[in-house]
């Protein structure tokens, strides 16, 4: 299963070496018995052992058959613990109607990452557990990917960052997500301060997400980081979020591989690069951009000293103008 996994981040270039998501969508796979801190189930505590989860940092069930209805348990190691940081339930079949682990998220206060990736959470789970959001002050990381939520399962989402202080990375890639629940989140960001990196990989949020998403990052000055692989942005949306990086003075990195963009999107972004002085890295790869957009680029990634990753493989570039933008330091093809 695990490699399995790698290769399909592999072959969507969410590469396990360079990608924290890649890496945490792993995690709950790896063979961690040896990681000092880390507690399976069975180290749970329960009627007939001695064991407790106050002296334990993390928590790793690796399995495929966790439902909410083992989630119980955690709830009471949530309310005991006093050291717990970080819990990983990723690859189950959790669908977090599970009142109590909710109530325990919402008043614990040591736990700072929650992976959930790869569980059946739907809209309804996640309405759940935004509302434990709302309340809990100290989680710093929740991983949400790849569990069918949709635009009406983001709008709860989206009503939690708009009161939640804490939170410095959401991954919401691999749901359902299209143009209104961009919308709902955009809005909510641009009232949040605190959101560092948001990852939206593999949803079909379309050009009129990218709008949305364009307009905050003119007022928003926290977010470091926003993923859109695969989201079918296009040229139009490509247009939007290279006009939002005139305004922009925080983000450092922009992910818009897989997008069908082309010449247009790259102009418009080798005219941002003359602007901003703030993105360290825009990764671009796996379009359509021609040799005219690529060479663009390559002139303005040469006025911008702050970029340092300029990612154009795999485009439409000819062998001729790949030989030019080797020579160029920032640029990667």
């Amino acid at each position: 299963m695990m490699n399995k996994i790698m290769k399909e981040y592999s072959s969507r270039r969410l590469k396990v070496g360079s990608s924290d998501e890649a890496r945490e969508a792993l995690r709950g796979l790896n063979n961690e018995e040896n990681n000092t801190g880390a507690m399976t189930c069975e180290d749970l505590p329960t009627k007939k052992s001695k064991h407790h989860a106050a002296d334990k940092k993390k928590i790793v069930r690796r399995s495929k058959s966790y439902t909410d209805k083992d989630l119980s348990r955690y709830a009471k190691a949530l309310r005991k613990t006093t050291t717990l940081e970080e819990l990983n339930l990723g690859w189950n079949k959790i669908t977090l109607l599970n009142k109590r682990f909710n109530q325990a998220i919402s008043c614990n206060s040591t736990l700072k990452k929650i992976y959930l990736i790869g569980n059946e959470i739907g809209d309804r789970g996640i309405a759940k557990f935004a509302d434990a959001l709302k309340q809990n002050e100290t989680l710093e990381v929740v991983g949400l990917s790849n569990n069918q939520i949709s635009d009406k399962g983001v709008a709860s989402v989206a009503d939690a960052l708009k009161t939640n202080r804490s939170i410095r990375k959401l991954y919401l890639s691999s749901n359902y997500i299209k143009a209104e629940g961009a919308k709902l989140l955009a809005d909510a960001l641009r009232v949040n301060a605190s959101l560092q990196e948001c990852w939206l990989n593999d949803n079909d949020i379309s050009a009129q997400g990218a709008e949305a998403f364009a307009d905050c990052l003119k007022v928003n000055q926290s977010l470091l980081q926003l993923h859109l692989w695969g989201n079918d942005v296009g040229d139009n949306g490509a247009s939007f979020l290279a006009s939002s990086l005139k305004f922009n003075r925080s983000l450092r990195m922009l992910c818009l591989s897989n997008n069908s963009i082309g010449n247009w999107g790259a102009t418009s972004f080798s005219f941002a690069l003359m602007v901003n002085q703030s993105i360290k890295e825009l990764l671009l790869f796996d379009n359509e951009i021609p040799d005219e957009g690529a060479e663009r680029l390559a002139k303005a990634s040469v006025s911008n000293p702050s970029i340092n990753n300029l990612d154009l493989s795999g485009n439409k570039i000819s062998v001729d103008v790949l030989r030019v933008l080797e020579s160029y330091d920032a640029i990667r093809v």
